[in-house]
């Protein structure tokens, strides 16, 4: 468990159909160099490692793949190559599989023990099923047999807070949903530059986050009958912020 702290997990679940080639080209032009500057500018030193699940369609909707996983990379120029080869193709009804993506991100992908772990999903298009839908192709719900609410407890199961950028105002009421049963947000991306500044702010805040969980981390170390207002007044700093970093850390497996 030494220096597990730093460990951040980082996995991107993205629509790669094709009317996501505008984020993807962005995505080769701009991510690897914001996660870079992130981790160089967080007060407390990052061990980052990224993955990424790309998704399209079941068929007949689609007949290329439901969904593909990349591996977590802790070279971030390793995970540059992963969105390089990317390629928006494909799509048929609105909706997408975007269940299937983020199951995947939970079952496939190796996440540390115990690091945080972090769900980043991107998309233009809700998943099957949520709302019924003359436009969905499977308007009764995904082939994958998983609900927004099975997705959401999978992800508090494996302990990943998602949070999830949307495209197109139409996947603000599914996202809102995933993210926020997650102990997570959702953010309108519908500017494209937006995108990254949007990611900026997410990881800016959970690198901070994890300077502060240090502190407290070490304050329950070194006491052996600590409670939350202790640690509170030790730290001076609001309950409510203590809580937050102390469910974060027992999410964690830390204390």
């Amino acid at each position: 468990m030494k220096n597990s702290l730093n460990q951040v997990d980082l996995a991107f679940i993205v629509d790669t159909t094709g009317s996501m080639g505008p984020f993807i080209d962005l995505a080769r032009q701009q991510m690897i160099a914001t996660l870079q500057a992130l981790t160089n500018d967080a007060s407390l030193p990052v061990e980052l490692q990224a993955g990424l699940v790309q998704y399209r369609d079941h068929p007949p909707q689609d007949r290329s793949f439901v969904y593909r996983v990349h591996k977590f990379e802790s070279r971030l120029k390793r995970f540059q190559k992963t969105i390089n080869k990317l390629k928006p193709d494909g799509g048929g009804d609105a909706p997408e599989a975007v269940y299937d993506g983020l199951k995947a991100a939970c079952d496939k992908l190796a996440w540390r023990p115990h690091s945080r772990r972090i769900g980043v999903l991107v998309g233009d298009a809700p998943p099957h099923g949520y709302h019924r839908d003359s436009g969905d192709g499977f308007p009764d719900g995904c082939p994958c047999g998983m609900t927004a609410d099975s997705t959401t407890a999978l992800f508090e199961e494996n302990s990943i807070t998602l949070y999830a950028l949307g495209l197109t105002q139409g996947v603000r009421p599914s996202f809102s949903h995933l993210a926020c049963f997650t102990g997570g947000d959702y953010f309108d991306a519908t500017e494209r530059d937006k995108v990254i500044e949007v990611l900026k702010t997410v990881l800016a805040a959970e690198f901070k986050n994890l300077a502060f969980d240090q502190r407290v981390l070490d304050f329950c170390k070194a006491s052996a009958q600590w409670s939350s207002d202790a640690v509170a007044a030790e730290l001076e700093s609001g309950r409510g912020k203590v809580a937050a970093s102390l469910s974060r850390l027992g999410r964690r497996g830390l204390i």
